[in-house]
C-alpha cells in the first residue's frame, strides 16, 4: 500500500517531507558540485526549493542562504501571474531573471525556474537562485552610482525553450559579463540542478504512487503554519520598538533603522518606518530582501525547528515606506544590498528582547565582509569572492562563537583555492583577543586576515566592510563588541565601501569586529572568565 492510500497519517506525512528535503538537497549538491565560481561552490551562496503548481514553497533544500527564504515562490507567483500563465509553460521550459524586485535585490542573484509535468499537466515547480560571478557593470559591491552601472538585467526570459537553449540570450549573457566561462557555468549548474530535482521527484512520485503534489502541499504548509502560530501566541502581544545605527559609507554619514514589531495573537507584523531613506551607495534593500531577512530572526526565535515552507511565513507580515534603505525603487543601486540585510536581525531581536528575552541573540560582529578580486592569471580571467567573519552574538545560555556571522551562512573559501585561483599570499589570519564584548554570556572573537598582491599586475578589488565605525550593540546589558578597521600597506586612502585596485606588492589588512555580549558582566561565572584568560580570549 503506498503512502498516499493511507491518506497520509502524520507518520506518512514526515517521510514524505523528509523525502523532499532530500530532493532539494540532492539538486543542491548538484548545483554545487557542477559550478564553476568558488561563490557556489565553496561559499554556497545558493538555495534551491520546491513548490507546487500555485507556487508555494513545500520544501527548501537545508544550505540555503536566507537571503533567498521565500524569495524564489515570490518570483514563481509573479511569473505565473504577469509573465508566463500555466497554459504557456511547456516540459522543458526553464525561465531565467535577475530583476532584482523580482529574485533577491542584486543583478548577481539570478533565479531559475522550471516547470514540472505528470500526465502533461503542470503539478509544480522547482527553482534555483544563485550568486553570478559576475553580471557586468562595474565590479560586485558598492561602488555603482545607479541600477544602470550595476550591469545587465534579464527580464524573465525562457533560456530554454522545451528543452532547447535559447541561444540568443546565452550569447547576450557572454558577451557582457567578466569571465564569462564562469558565469554561464554556473547557469547552466543551475539547469542541471533543477533537471535532478524533477527526476527525483518523479521517482518519488512512482514509487508512492501520487498524481499531483496538493495534497501533500496542503499538509505541509498547514502544518508548518500551525506549529508558527502557536509558537507566537505564547508571547505578549503588543508593540515592541528598536532603533539601531550602522556605518553607511563608513566616512560619518551613516544609516539609520526603526522598528516597530507588533505581536497580536498568532500574527507578527513588523514595521520599518522611520528607517533611512535610500544610500547613494549601493547598500539599498528591495522589499522582497528586506522580508527575507527579517522572517528569518523571527522564524529562528518561534519555530527553528521547523522547515522552510510557505507555511512557516504566512503569520509574518514586512512593511517598509517606499524609497527607504529597505524598500528601495529604481534607479538606486543595489549591489551590496547583503550589507544592509545581514544586519536585520539585530533590528528585529532588539525589539524581540521585550517580549521574548530567551529567544534571542545579541549582535554579531558582522554583516558578513566580502571581498571581490578580478583580473587575469594563468592567462585567464578570473572573477574571485571572499566573506570573512566577525564574532557571532552571544545567545542565553551560550558565549558567542568565534569569526561566524548571522544570519548568512556562506562558508570560507579555503586559503588553498583562494590563493591557487588568484595571485596573491595570505599573510596572515588569526583570532583577536579582547574583540569580545563581555556579559553573562560573552560575545565570539573578530579576526585578522591580510593578504598581498604577489603579481605583476593590479587587482581590480571591491570591498564590502561594516562596524568600523560603529560596534556590535550588547542585549540585555551585555557589552558591544569592539569595533573592526583596516588598512592597506604601503599606507594610502582606501573605501570602507566601494572599488579600488591592489598594486602589486600592496597589502591589505583586514580586522573583524567582535561580537556582543547578552546579559550583564556581573552574572557571569568565574570559571567562564577564568577559561578566557587561559585561552588567550581576553588580555
Amino acid at each position: 500500500m503506498s503512502l498516499i492510500d493511507q491518506k497520509i497519517d502524520s507518520i506518512s506525512l514526515s517521510i514524505l517531507w523528509s523525502r523532499l528535503i532530500s530532493i532539494v538537497d540532492e539538486a543542491g549538491t548538484t548545483l554545487q558540485r557542477t559550478s564553476f565560481s568558488t561563490v557556489t561552490r565553496e561559499s554556497n551562496d545558493f538555495a534551491v526549493v520546491l513548490m507546487d503548481a500555485h507556487g508555494r514553497a513545500i520544501a527548501q533544500s537545508s544550505i540555503s542562504v536566507p537571503s533567498f527564504l521565500g524569495v524564489i515562490p515570490m518570483l514563481t507567483k509573479a511569473l505565473i501571474k504577469d509573465y508566463f500563465p500555466l497554459d504557456q509553460w511547456e516540459e522543458g521550459d526553464v525561465v531565467m531573471t535577475n530583476n532584482p524586485w523580482l529574485c533577491a535585490g542584486h543583478k548577481p542573484d539570478i533565479g531559475i525556474v522550471s516547470p514540472i509535468f505528470h500526465n502533461d499537466s503542470i503539478i509544480g515547480f522547482i527553482g534555483t537562485i544563485a550568486h553570478s560571478p559576475d553580471m557586468g557593470g562595474v565590479l560586485w559591491g558598492a561602488g555603482a552610482r545607479d541600477l544602470y552601472e550595476e550591469g545587465l538585467m534579464v527580464p524573465p526570459t525562457k533560456l530554454y525553450i522545451k528543452g532547447v537553449p535559447n541561444e540568443t540570450l546565452f550569447n547576450i549573457i557572454d558577451h557582457n559579463v567578466r569571465a564569462s566561462r564562469q558565469t554561464l557555468g554556473d547557469i547552466k549548474a543551475q539547469v542541471a540542478a533543477n533537471t535532478q530535482g524533477i527526476k527525483s521527484l518523479k521517482n518519488l512520485m512512482h514509487e508512492n504512487d501520487m498524481t499531483d503534489l496538493e495534497e501533500v502541499s496542503d499538509l505541509i504548509i498547514n502544518a508548518s503554519e500551525k506549529a508558527m502560530r502557536e509558537a507566537i501566541t505564547k508571547a505578549p502581544d503588543g508593540n515592541y520598538k528598536y532603533t539601531y545605527e550602522t556605518d553607511g559609507d563608513g566616512l560619518g554619514t551613516g544609516c539609520h533603522f526603526e522598528i516597530d514589531v507588533e505581536i497580536k495573537g498568532s500574527n507578527i507584523s513588523v514595521d520599518y518606518t522611520g528607517t533611512s531613506g535610500q544610500h547613494p551607495l549601493s547598500i539599498n534593500a528591495v522589499l522582497n530582501y528586506t522580508y527575507a531577512y527579517t522572517a528569518y530572526p523571527i522564524k529562528c526565535a518561534f519555530s527553528p525547528e521547523v522547515p522552510n515552507n510557505d507555511g512557516a511565513f504566512k503569520p509574518i507580515k514586512v512593511w517598509a515606506p517606499e524609497g527607504s534603505l529597505l524598500n528601495a525603487q529604481k534607479p538606486a543601486p543595489l549591489g551590496a544590498r547583503n550589507i544592509t540585510g545581514n544586519m536585520l536581525h539585530s533590528v528585529v531581536f532588539g525589539a524581540l528582547a521585550q517580549a521574548i528575552p530567551d529567544k534571542v541573540q545579541a549582535d554579531c560582529g558582522s554583516a558578513c565582509w566580502c571581498v571581490v578580486l578580478n583580473g587575469t592569471h594563468k592567462g585567464e580571467e578570473y572573477v574571485e569572492y571572499f566573506f570573512l567573519n566577525g564574532g557571532y552574538g552571544a545567545r542565553p545560555g551560550l558565549d558567542g562563537e568565534h569569526v561566524l556571522s548571522f544570519p548568512t551562512n556562506v562558508a570560507n573559501v579555503p586559503i588553498e583555492v583562494l590563493e591557487n585561483d588568484v595571485p596573491v599570499m595570505v599573510t596572515q589570519k588569526c583570532l583577536l583577543p579582547d574583540t569580545a564584548g563581555q556579559g553573562q554570556y560573552r560575545g565570539g572573537l573578530g579576526q585578522r586576515f591580510g593578504f598581498k598582491n604577489i603579481g605583476e599586475e593590479s587587482i581590480n578589488i571591491s570591498l564590502l566592510t561594516e562596524k568600523t565605525v560603529t560596534a556590535a550593540q550588547g542585549l540585555l546589558q551585555g557589552e558591544n563588541g569592539a569595533m573592526g578597521g583596516y588598512q592597506i600597506i604601503p599606507e594610502r586612502t582606501f573605501p570602507a565601501k566601494g572599488l579600488d585596485k591592489l598594486h602589486p606588492g600592496e597589502e591589505l589588512i583586514l580586522t573583524l569586529p567582535g561580537g556582543a555580549g547578552y546579559g550583564p558582566v556581573s552574572k557571569r561565572k568565574q570559571s567562564a572568565i577564568q577559561m578566557d584568560k587561559k585561552l588567550g580570549y581576553v588580555s
